[in-house]
Protein backbone atom coordinates (compact mmCIF):
# COMPACT_ATOMS: atom_id res chain seq x y z
CA UNK A 1 0.00 0.00 0.00
CA UNK A 2 1.07 3.46 -0.78
CA UNK A 3 -0.34 6.01 1.50
CA UNK A 4 -0.56 8.73 -1.26
CA UNK A 5 -2.75 6.57 -3.04
CA UNK A 6 -5.24 6.84 0.13
CA UNK A 7 -5.24 10.71 -0.27
CA UNK A 8 -6.95 10.17 -3.45
CA UNK A 9 -10.60 9.54 -1.77
CA UNK A 10 -10.61 13.16 -0.82
CA UNK A 11 -12.64 13.34 1.86
CA UNK A 12 -11.38 10.49 5.25
CA UNK A 13 -12.31 10.32 8.15
CA UNK A 14 -9.06 9.00 10.79
CA UNK A 15 -10.96 6.96 13.72
CA UNK A 16 -9.00 6.19 16.84
CA UNK A 17 -9.57 3.60 19.43
CA UNK A 18 -11.92 4.10 22.35
CA UNK A 19 -10.30 6.94 25.01
CA UNK A 20 -7.68 7.21 22.80
CA UNK A 21 -4.06 7.05 24.37
CA UNK A 22 -1.23 9.17 23.10
CA UNK A 23 -0.09 6.04 20.34
CA UNK A 24 -3.42 6.09 18.93
CA UNK A 25 -3.63 10.16 18.94
CA UNK A 26 0.13 10.27 17.53
CA UNK A 27 -0.50 8.05 14.66
CA UNK A 28 -4.08 9.18 13.57
CA UNK A 29 -2.46 13.04 13.73
CA UNK A 30 0.74 11.40 11.14
CA UNK A 31 -1.28 10.54 9.25
CA UNK A 32 -4.03 13.37 9.09
CA UNK A 33 -1.13 15.66 8.20
CA UNK A 34 0.42 13.58 5.80
CA UNK A 35 -3.07 13.13 4.03
CA UNK A 36 -3.83 16.86 4.08
CA UNK A 37 0.02 17.33 2.71
CA UNK A 38 -1.45 15.47 -0.18
CA UNK A 39 -4.69 17.32 -0.90
CA UNK A 40 -7.28 15.00 1.10
CA UNK A 41 -9.93 16.92 3.17
CA UNK A 42 -9.26 14.69 7.14
CA UNK A 43 -10.82 14.46 10.59
CA UNK A 44 -9.58 13.06 13.18
CA UNK A 45 -11.94 11.28 15.80
CA UNK A 46 -13.01 8.88 18.40
CA UNK A 47 -16.05 8.05 20.33
CA UNK A 48 -17.20 5.08 23.13
CA UNK A 49 -18.02 6.15 26.82
CA UNK A 50 -15.68 8.39 28.06
CA UNK A 51 -13.47 11.48 26.71
CA UNK A 52 -9.82 11.99 27.14
CA UNK A 53 -8.88 13.23 30.58
CA UNK A 54 -5.46 12.16 31.08
CA UNK A 55 -3.10 15.72 31.69
CA UNK A 56 -0.69 14.36 29.34
CA UNK A 57 -3.12 13.18 26.41
CA UNK A 58 -4.81 16.90 26.93
CA UNK A 59 -1.19 18.65 27.19
CA UNK A 60 -0.30 16.69 23.70
CA UNK A 61 -3.53 17.87 22.26
CA UNK A 62 -2.87 21.57 23.35
CA UNK A 63 0.64 21.17 22.61
CA UNK A 64 0.86 19.79 19.09
CA UNK A 65 -2.41 21.40 18.11
CA UNK A 66 -3.78 18.28 17.25
CA UNK A 67 -7.48 18.58 16.26
CA UNK A 68 -9.04 15.55 17.80
CA UNK A 69 -12.77 15.58 17.98
CA UNK A 70 -15.26 13.15 20.19
CA UNK A 71 -18.13 12.15 17.83
CA UNK A 72 -21.42 9.91 18.39
CA UNK A 73 -22.05 9.28 14.69
CA UNK A 74 -19.22 8.63 11.57
CA UNK A 75 -18.56 12.06 9.77
CA UNK A 76 -19.67 12.20 6.00
CA UNK A 77 -16.56 10.65 4.37
CA UNK A 78 -15.38 8.34 1.31
CA UNK A 79 -12.87 6.39 3.62
CA UNK A 80 -12.86 5.16 7.35
CA UNK A 81 -9.01 4.68 8.83
CA UNK A 82 -8.89 3.25 11.90
CA UNK A 83 -5.33 3.44 13.86
CA UNK A 84 -3.46 1.63 16.76
CA UNK A 85 -7.22 -0.72 16.78
CA UNK A 86 -8.99 -2.92 13.92
CA UNK A 87 -12.04 -2.20 12.49
CA UNK A 88 -15.15 -3.83 14.66
CA UNK A 89 -12.49 -4.41 17.37
CA UNK A 90 -13.72 -5.13 21.08
CA UNK A 91 -11.73 -1.44 21.78
CA UNK A 92 -13.23 1.18 19.11
CA UNK A 93 -17.25 1.72 18.20
CA UNK A 94 -17.86 0.60 14.96
CA UNK A 95 -19.08 2.55 12.46
CA UNK A 96 -20.89 1.89 9.28
CA UNK A 97 -18.41 2.63 6.66
CA UNK A 98 -18.11 1.91 2.43
CA UNK A 99 -14.23 1.92 2.32
CA UNK A 100 -11.96 0.60 5.47
CA UNK A 101 -8.08 0.93 5.99
CA UNK A 102 -6.42 -0.06 9.39
CA UNK A 103 -3.19 0.52 10.56
CA UNK A 104 -2.01 -1.16 13.80
CA UNK A 105 0.88 -3.48 15.97
CA UNK A 106 -1.89 -5.65 17.59
CA UNK A 107 -2.09 -9.51 17.03
CA UNK A 108 -4.20 -9.72 13.88
CA UNK A 109 -7.80 -9.90 15.02
CA UNK A 110 -9.50 -9.28 10.95
CA UNK A 111 -8.99 -10.93 7.33
CA UNK A 112 -6.05 -10.00 5.76
CA UNK A 113 -6.70 -6.80 3.10
CA UNK A 114 -5.29 -4.27 0.46
CA UNK A 115 -5.74 -1.54 2.88
CA UNK A 116 -4.66 -3.67 6.09
CA UNK A 117 -1.13 -3.06 7.75
CA UNK A 118 -0.89 -4.85 10.56
CA UNK A 119 2.38 -5.77 11.98
CA UNK A 120 2.45 -7.05 16.00
CA UNK A 121 6.48 -7.12 16.30
CA UNK A 122 6.34 -3.54 16.32
CA UNK A 123 6.05 -1.73 19.87
CA UNK A 124 3.69 1.04 18.53
CA UNK A 125 1.39 1.85 16.16
CA UNK A 126 3.38 5.28 15.57
CA UNK A 127 6.42 2.90 14.68
CA UNK A 128 4.68 1.53 11.40
CA UNK A 129 2.93 5.21 10.50
CA UNK A 130 6.62 6.72 11.03
CA UNK A 131 7.85 4.04 8.45
CA UNK A 132 5.53 4.48 6.36
CA UNK A 133 5.50 8.09 6.30
CA UNK A 134 9.67 8.16 5.48
CA UNK A 135 8.95 6.10 2.62
CA UNK A 136 7.05 8.42 1.57
CA UNK A 137 9.61 11.10 1.97
CA UNK A 138 7.33 12.99 4.26
CA UNK A 139 9.16 16.50 5.43
CA UNK A 140 9.20 16.02 8.98
CA UNK A 141 11.80 18.87 9.26
CA UNK A 142 8.82 21.16 7.94
CA UNK A 143 6.09 19.06 10.53
CA UNK A 144 8.14 19.22 13.70
CA UNK A 145 4.81 18.35 15.64
CA UNK A 146 4.42 15.34 13.75
CA UNK A 147 7.62 14.10 14.24
CA UNK A 148 7.35 14.83 18.17
CA UNK A 149 3.89 13.16 18.42
CA UNK A 150 5.12 9.88 17.02
CA UNK A 151 7.98 10.07 19.34
CA UNK A 152 6.14 10.46 22.26
CA UNK A 153 3.21 7.88 20.65
CA UNK A 154 6.19 5.33 21.12
CA UNK A 155 8.05 6.58 24.54
CA UNK A 156 4.36 5.99 26.14
CA UNK A 157 3.53 2.83 24.70
CA UNK A 158 6.78 1.19 25.23
CA UNK A 159 7.06 2.41 29.14
CA UNK A 160 9.44 5.33 28.46
CA UNK A 161 11.39 3.52 25.70
CA UNK A 162 12.18 0.40 27.97
CA UNK A 163 9.90 -1.79 25.72
CA UNK A 164 11.28 -1.07 22.39
CA UNK A 165 10.69 -4.51 20.26
CA UNK A 166 11.95 -4.38 16.69
CA UNK A 167 14.64 -2.73 15.36
CA UNK A 168 12.56 0.43 14.01
CA UNK A 169 11.18 1.11 17.18
CA UNK A 170 14.82 2.04 18.15
CA UNK A 171 15.24 4.14 14.89
CA UNK A 172 12.19 5.96 15.76
CA UNK A 173 13.78 6.71 19.59
CA UNK A 174 16.42 8.02 17.59
CA UNK A 175 14.85 10.25 15.56
CA UNK A 176 15.65 13.38 15.52
CA UNK A 177 12.91 15.93 14.27
CA UNK A 178 11.81 16.01 17.69
CA UNK A 179 10.80 18.99 19.88
CA UNK A 180 12.55 17.30 23.21
CA UNK A 181 11.01 20.28 25.20
CA UNK A 182 7.89 19.29 24.15
CA UNK A 183 8.59 15.84 25.06
CA UNK A 184 9.98 16.45 28.66
CA UNK A 185 6.90 18.41 29.32
CA UNK A 186 4.68 15.73 28.56
CA UNK A 187 6.33 12.82 30.40
CA UNK A 188 6.22 14.67 33.45
CA UNK A 189 2.49 15.64 33.30
CA UNK A 190 1.32 11.80 33.11
CA UNK A 191 0.43 10.84 36.58
CA UNK A 192 -2.28 11.63 39.04
CA UNK A 193 -3.22 11.25 42.84
CA UNK A 194 -5.37 8.52 41.87
CA UNK A 195 -3.00 7.12 39.65
CA UNK A 196 -0.50 7.13 42.95
CA UNK A 197 -3.10 5.13 44.93
CA UNK A 198 -2.90 2.55 41.76
CA UNK A 199 0.83 2.07 42.50
CA UNK A 200 0.06 1.56 46.22
CA UNK A 201 -2.44 -1.00 45.92
CA UNK A 202 -0.30 -2.76 42.70
CA UNK A 203 2.55 -3.14 45.60
CA UNK A 204 0.67 -3.84 48.55
CA UNK A 205 0.19 -7.84 47.71
CA UNK A 206 3.56 -9.24 45.56
CA UNK A 207 3.64 -12.97 45.34
CA UNK A 208 6.89 -14.70 44.76
CA UNK A 209 6.99 -17.03 41.99
CA UNK A 210 10.48 -19.18 42.86
CA UNK A 211 12.46 -15.69 42.78
CA UNK A 212 10.46 -13.49 40.48
CA UNK A 213 7.57 -11.23 41.88
CA UNK A 214 4.53 -11.32 40.86
CA UNK A 215 2.44 -8.12 41.35
CA UNK A 216 -1.94 -7.19 39.92
CA UNK A 217 -1.96 -3.40 38.98
CA UNK A 218 -5.50 -1.96 38.55
CA UNK A 219 -6.34 -0.96 34.85
CA UNK A 220 -3.95 1.47 33.90
CA UNK A 221 -1.82 2.84 31.11
CA UNK A 222 1.67 1.41 29.75
CA UNK A 223 4.04 4.36 31.91
CA UNK A 224 1.71 3.51 35.28
CA UNK A 225 2.41 -0.13 34.63
CA UNK A 226 6.07 0.27 34.45
CA UNK A 227 6.28 2.86 37.20
CA UNK A 228 4.99 0.01 39.50
CA UNK A 229 7.81 -2.45 37.73
CA UNK A 230 10.42 0.04 38.36
CA UNK A 231 9.92 -0.26 42.42
CA UNK A 232 9.03 -3.72 42.87
CA UNK A 233 12.78 -4.89 41.22
CA UNK A 234 14.15 -2.84 44.13
CA UNK A 235 12.99 -5.36 46.49
CA UNK A 236 15.71 -7.94 48.03
CA UNK A 237 13.84 -11.58 47.16
CA UNK A 238 13.18 -10.62 43.57
CA UNK A 239 15.61 -11.39 41.15
CA UNK A 240 12.73 -10.14 38.55
CA UNK A 241 9.59 -8.39 38.99
CA UNK A 242 6.35 -8.81 36.33
CA UNK A 243 3.55 -6.47 37.04
CA UNK A 244 0.23 -7.05 35.23
CA UNK A 245 -3.20 -5.25 34.59
CA UNK A 246 -6.35 -6.27 33.40
CA UNK A 247 -8.10 -4.24 30.48
CA UNK A 248 -11.52 -4.73 28.34
CA UNK A 249 -9.39 -6.51 25.49
CA UNK A 250 -6.93 -8.45 27.16
CA UNK A 251 -3.74 -7.57 29.97
CA UNK A 252 -0.53 -6.02 29.75
CA UNK A 253 2.64 -6.86 31.42
CA UNK A 254 5.33 -5.05 32.92
CA UNK A 255 9.05 -7.06 33.46
CA UNK A 256 12.42 -5.76 35.43
CA UNK A 257 14.84 -7.99 35.93
CA UNK A 258 18.32 -7.33 38.13
CA UNK A 259 20.07 -10.42 37.39
CA UNK A 260 22.03 -10.99 34.51
CA UNK A 261 20.36 -14.71 33.95
CA UNK A 262 16.88 -13.04 33.36
CA UNK A 263 17.03 -10.78 30.64
CA UNK A 264 14.12 -8.47 30.58
CA UNK A 265 12.91 -8.67 26.72
CA UNK A 266 13.82 -12.69 26.67
CA UNK A 267 11.17 -13.06 29.79
CA UNK A 268 8.53 -11.02 27.65
CA UNK A 269 8.91 -12.88 24.92
CA UNK A 270 9.10 -16.65 26.67
CA UNK A 271 6.01 -15.18 28.39
CA UNK A 272 3.60 -13.70 25.33
CA UNK A 273 4.64 -16.82 23.30
CA UNK A 274 1.64 -18.07 21.20
CA UNK A 275 -0.58 -15.79 22.55
CA UNK A 276 0.85 -11.76 22.80
CA UNK A 277 3.40 -9.99 21.56
CA UNK A 278 6.13 -8.28 23.70
CA UNK A 279 9.94 -6.93 23.82
CA UNK A 280 12.23 -4.25 25.42
CA UNK A 281 15.51 -4.37 26.31
CA UNK A 282 18.39 -6.10 28.83
CA UNK A 283 16.65 -4.27 32.40
CA UNK A 284 13.15 -3.24 31.14
CA UNK A 285 10.12 -5.21 28.85
CA UNK A 286 6.90 -5.85 28.54
CA UNK A 287 3.82 -7.61 26.10
CA UNK A 288 0.17 -7.59 25.97
CA UNK A 289 -1.41 -10.85 25.87
CA UNK A 290 -5.57 -10.83 24.21
CA UNK A 291 -8.06 -12.56 26.04
CA UNK A 292 -8.99 -14.04 22.87
CA UNK A 293 -5.78 -15.39 21.89
CA UNK A 294 -5.13 -16.78 25.55
CA UNK A 295 -8.27 -18.60 25.23
CA UNK A 296 -8.10 -20.28 21.92
CA UNK A 297 -4.45 -21.77 23.62
CA UNK A 298 -5.18 -21.99 27.13
CA UNK A 299 -9.22 -21.96 27.58
CA UNK A 300 -10.54 -21.53 31.19
CA UNK A 301 -7.02 -20.38 32.02
CA UNK A 302 -7.22 -16.94 33.99
CA UNK A 303 -4.57 -14.49 33.46
CA UNK A 304 -2.53 -14.77 37.08
CA UNK A 305 -3.03 -18.64 36.44
CA UNK A 306 -1.06 -18.26 33.40
CA UNK A 307 1.55 -15.96 34.54
CA UNK A 308 2.09 -18.40 37.41
CA UNK A 309 2.60 -21.27 34.77
CA UNK A 310 4.73 -19.63 32.56
CA UNK A 311 7.35 -18.28 35.28
CA UNK A 312 7.74 -21.79 36.78
CA UNK A 313 8.11 -23.22 33.07
CA UNK A 314 10.48 -20.43 32.59
CA UNK A 315 12.24 -20.93 35.55
CA UNK A 316 12.50 -24.17 35.13
CA UNK A 317 13.41 -23.80 31.01
CA UNK A 318 17.22 -23.23 30.69
CA UNK A 319 20.07 -24.28 31.26
CA UNK A 320 23.44 -21.72 32.11
CA UNK A 321 27.19 -21.95 30.06
CA UNK A 322 29.70 -19.30 31.05
CA UNK A 323 32.24 -19.70 28.20
CA UNK A 324 35.47 -19.06 30.82
CA UNK A 325 33.99 -21.01 33.04
CA UNK A 326 31.84 -23.86 32.12
CA UNK A 327 32.37 -27.93 32.42
CA UNK A 328 31.05 -29.26 28.90
CA UNK A 329 32.77 -31.71 27.29
CA UNK A 330 33.35 -30.62 23.51
CA UNK A 331 36.24 -32.75 22.95
CA UNK A 332 33.95 -35.58 23.17
CA UNK A 333 31.29 -34.03 20.51
CA UNK A 334 31.14 -34.52 17.13
CA UNK A 335 33.67 -32.49 14.92
CA UNK A 336 32.75 -30.15 11.92
CA UNK A 337 33.88 -28.32 9.37
CA UNK A 338 32.80 -24.94 7.92
CA UNK A 339 31.36 -25.22 4.51
CA UNK A 340 32.54 -22.46 1.91
CA UNK A 341 29.52 -20.79 1.84
CA UNK A 342 29.80 -17.18 0.83
CA UNK A 343 29.17 -14.15 4.04
CA UNK A 344 29.91 -10.91 4.08
CA UNK A 345 32.20 -9.00 6.47
CA UNK A 346 33.64 -5.73 7.22
CA UNK A 347 36.70 -4.06 9.23
CA UNK A 348 34.65 -1.98 11.87
CA UNK A 349 36.89 0.78 11.59
CA UNK A 350 35.91 1.02 7.99
CA UNK A 351 32.38 2.37 8.94
CA UNK A 352 33.86 5.01 11.56
CA UNK A 353 37.36 5.65 12.87
CA UNK A 354 38.97 3.69 16.09
CA UNK A 355 37.68 4.09 19.24
CA UNK A 356 33.91 5.68 18.34
CA UNK A 357 31.77 3.93 20.38
CA UNK A 358 29.32 2.02 18.15
CA UNK A 359 25.66 0.21 18.30
CA UNK A 360 25.42 -2.62 15.84
CA UNK A 361 21.73 -2.83 14.73
CA UNK A 362 19.69 -5.83 13.15
CA UNK A 363 16.95 -7.68 13.52
CA UNK A 364 17.70 -9.70 16.33
CA UNK A 365 19.35 -7.14 18.72
CA UNK A 366 21.71 -4.00 18.85
CA UNK A 367 25.77 -5.25 19.78
CA UNK A 368 26.73 -2.37 22.01
CA UNK A 369 31.36 -2.01 20.90
CA UNK A 370 34.33 0.35 20.09
CA UNK A 371 35.22 0.19 16.47
CA UNK A 372 38.87 -1.46 16.34
CA UNK A 373 41.16 -2.18 14.09
CA UNK A 374 40.99 -5.31 15.87
CA UNK A 375 37.89 -6.24 15.46
CA UNK A 376 35.61 -7.28 11.96
CA UNK A 377 31.80 -7.64 11.74
CA UNK A 378 30.67 -10.54 9.91
CA UNK A 379 27.07 -10.71 8.20
CA UNK A 380 25.65 -14.40 8.39
CA UNK A 381 24.10 -16.38 5.87
CA UNK A 382 20.44 -15.02 6.91
CA UNK A 383 21.61 -11.22 7.72
CA UNK A 384 22.88 -12.32 11.46
CA UNK A 385 25.56 -10.14 12.41
CA UNK A 386 28.42 -10.49 15.22
CA UNK A 387 32.02 -9.05 15.84
CA UNK A 388 35.39 -11.46 15.23
CA UNK A 389 38.83 -10.58 16.09
CA UNK A 390 40.98 -9.56 12.90
CA UNK A 391 43.80 -12.39 13.72
CA UNK A 392 40.94 -14.77 13.49
CA UNK A 393 39.07 -13.72 10.26
CA UNK A 394 42.47 -13.47 8.61
CA UNK A 395 43.07 -17.16 9.67
CA UNK A 396 39.40 -18.59 8.87
CA UNK A 397 38.41 -16.90 5.79
CA UNK A 398 39.61 -15.94 2.19
CA UNK A 399 38.25 -12.35 1.17
CA UNK A 400 36.67 -11.98 -2.22
CA UNK A 401 36.26 -8.12 -3.33
CA UNK A 402 32.93 -7.66 -4.07
CA UNK A 403 30.16 -6.43 -2.59
CA UNK A 404 27.65 -8.18 0.36
CA UNK A 405 24.28 -8.19 0.11
CA UNK A 406 21.97 -10.62 2.47
CA UNK A 407 18.08 -10.45 2.04
CA UNK A 408 16.79 -9.77 5.38
CA UNK A 409 14.29 -7.75 6.92
CA UNK A 410 15.69 -5.25 8.30
CA UNK A 411 19.35 -4.17 7.11
CA UNK A 412 21.62 -3.85 10.02
CA UNK A 413 23.00 -0.22 10.16
CA UNK A 414 25.80 0.72 12.37
CA UNK A 415 25.26 3.89 14.91
CA UNK A 416 27.88 6.34 16.33
CA UNK A 417 26.89 6.63 19.45
CA UNK A 418 28.71 10.11 20.05
CA UNK A 419 26.69 11.97 17.20
CA UNK A 420 24.13 9.65 16.42
CA UNK A 421 25.35 9.18 12.52
CA UNK A 422 23.99 5.52 10.56
CA UNK A 423 26.03 3.76 8.31
CA UNK A 424 24.65 0.97 6.66
CA UNK A 425 26.64 -1.95 6.98
CA UNK A 426 25.87 -3.75 3.01
CA UNK A 427 27.62 -0.30 2.29
CA UNK A 428 31.22 -1.06 3.42
CA UNK A 429 30.87 -5.53 3.42
CA UNK A 430 32.77 -7.23 1.23
CA UNK A 431 32.08 -10.99 0.68
CA UNK A 432 34.50 -13.71 2.17
CA UNK A 433 34.73 -17.48 1.95
CA UNK A 434 35.74 -19.89 4.69
CA UNK A 435 38.72 -21.48 4.47
CA UNK A 436 38.94 -25.63 4.82
CA UNK A 437 40.87 -25.91 8.17
CA UNK A 438 38.28 -23.93 10.39
CA UNK A 439 36.59 -26.69 12.20
CA UNK A 440 34.28 -26.48 15.50
CA UNK A 441 32.71 -28.70 18.62
CA UNK A 442 29.13 -29.03 18.27
CA UNK A 443 26.61 -31.12 19.83
CA UNK A 444 22.41 -30.27 19.17
CA UNK A 445 20.62 -28.74 22.68
CA UNK A 446 18.23 -30.43 24.03
CA UNK A 447 17.13 -27.88 26.51
CA UNK A 448 17.11 -24.38 26.06
CA UNK A 449 20.57 -22.93 27.25
CA UNK A 450 21.70 -19.19 27.91
CA UNK A 451 25.49 -18.72 27.03
CA UNK A 452 27.46 -16.40 28.25
CA UNK A 453 30.15 -15.51 25.15
CA UNK A 454 33.97 -14.06 25.88
CA UNK A 455 32.02 -11.18 24.19
CA UNK A 456 29.83 -9.70 26.33
CA UNK A 457 29.82 -10.08 30.00
CA UNK A 458 26.54 -8.56 31.01
CA UNK A 459 24.11 -10.29 28.02
CA UNK A 460 23.27 -14.07 27.32
CA UNK A 461 22.31 -15.79 23.83
CA UNK A 462 19.81 -17.80 23.74
CA UNK A 463 19.62 -21.57 22.31
CA UNK A 464 15.98 -23.32 21.44
CA UNK A 465 16.26 -27.33 21.87
CA UNK A 466 17.23 -28.37 18.38
CA UNK A 467 19.84 -25.29 17.90
CA UNK A 468 23.28 -26.00 18.29
CA UNK A 469 26.37 -25.27 21.15
CA UNK A 470 29.58 -25.03 19.60
CA UNK A 471 33.36 -23.94 20.03
CA UNK A 472 36.05 -23.51 17.67
CA UNK A 473 38.73 -26.17 17.76
CA UNK A 474 41.84 -24.93 19.64
CA UNK A 475 44.51 -24.40 16.87
CA UNK A 476 47.17 -25.54 19.93
CA UNK A 477 46.68 -27.47 22.68
CA UNK A 478 48.87 -26.80 26.11
CA UNK A 479 47.75 -29.94 27.75
CA UNK A 480 45.77 -33.17 27.23
CA UNK A 481 42.60 -31.69 27.29
CA UNK A 482 42.43 -28.70 25.03
CA UNK A 483 40.65 -25.17 25.76
CA UNK A 484 36.93 -24.44 24.50
CA UNK A 485 36.75 -21.14 26.13
CA UNK A 486 34.72 -19.54 23.04
CA UNK A 487 31.54 -21.01 23.43
CA UNK A 488 28.20 -19.64 21.25
CA UNK A 489 25.06 -19.94 19.41
CA UNK A 490 24.25 -21.78 16.01
CA UNK A 491 20.43 -21.38 15.30
CA UNK A 492 19.60 -24.94 13.60
CA UNK A 493 18.86 -23.30 10.24
CA UNK A 494 21.83 -21.74 9.68
CA UNK A 495 24.13 -24.33 11.07
CA UNK A 496 22.95 -27.31 8.61
CA UNK A 497 23.24 -24.46 5.93
CA UNK A 498 26.95 -23.98 6.60
CA UNK A 499 28.12 -26.79 8.99
CA UNK A 500 29.02 -30.42 7.77
CA UNK A 501 30.59 -33.39 10.17
CA UNK A 502 34.00 -34.72 9.43
CA UNK A 503 34.32 -36.80 12.52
Amino acid sequence: MYLADLAGYGAITIQCHDVPDADAIASGFALKEFLESRGASVRLIYSGSDSVIKPDLLSMLEFLNIPLEYVNELPDCRLLITVDSQYGGGNIKKFDAEKIAVFDHHRPEIPEGPDIIINPSLGSCSTLIWDLLSRENFNFASHMNVGTALYYGLFADTNGLAELRHPKDRDLADFRAVNRYIVRKLKYSSLTIEDLKIVANALSSPRLVGKIGLLKAEPCDTNLLGFSSDIARSVKQFDCSVVYCCMPGGFKISIRSTVREMMSNELATFLVKDVGSGGGNIEKAGGYIGYTGLEKVFPGVSPEEFLVNRIEEYQANYDHVYSENHNLRFDSMPQFRKLKVPVGFTPSTTVFPDGTPITVRTLESDIDLNASYDIYLMIGVAGEVYPIKKAKHEQDYDVHDKPCKTDTEYEPVVINRINGMRESLFLFARVCVPKEEKLIRACKLTRNTKVFTVWDEEKYFCGQAGDYIAAPEPTWQKTPRAKYNDVYIIRRDIFEKTYKQVS
